[in-house]
């Protein structure tokens, strides 16, 4: 219990990091943290949503940078708003799981209201 409660607070940290540092549409945990079958190896999975003109294989680096010190393993993927788009009717494609079945930590209010990201 006590773990599980450290964990939360350092997730809680980490959004807080994320959102400080790229303003993002959304934060979604998917993975095993959010089935609740992580093990001691698993590191915490986040898809964060937000505008960029970077390529996928640069934005994420403001993110990590944010996020040193921080001590649990992370694996952080970044979409834009268009890409979810792109990707939407495509059920079995990994943005589409991920956020069908991961749960949202952060969502900007005017992300929630008509921008598909809901």
């Amino acid at each position: 219990m006590r773990k599980r409660l450290q964990q939360t607070k350092a997730l809680q940290e980490v959004v807080r990091r994320i959102v400080k540092a790229v303003n993002p549409q959304k934060v979604v945990l998917f993975g095993s943290y959010a089935r609740g079958d992580a093990g001691q190896e698993s590191d915490v999975d986040l898809l964060v949503v937000m505008f960029s003109s970077e390529p996928r294989h640069k934005r994420a680096l403001p993110i990590y940078r944010a996020l040193r010190g921080v001590k649990i393993p992370l694996d952080i993927i970044v979409y834009t708003p268009e890409e979810i788009a792109e990707w939407s009717e495509v059920r079995q494609a990994f943005v589409t799981t991920a956020l069908r079945e991961g749960i949202v930590l952060y969502e900007k209010e005017q992300a929630r209201s008509g921008t598909g990201l809901a």
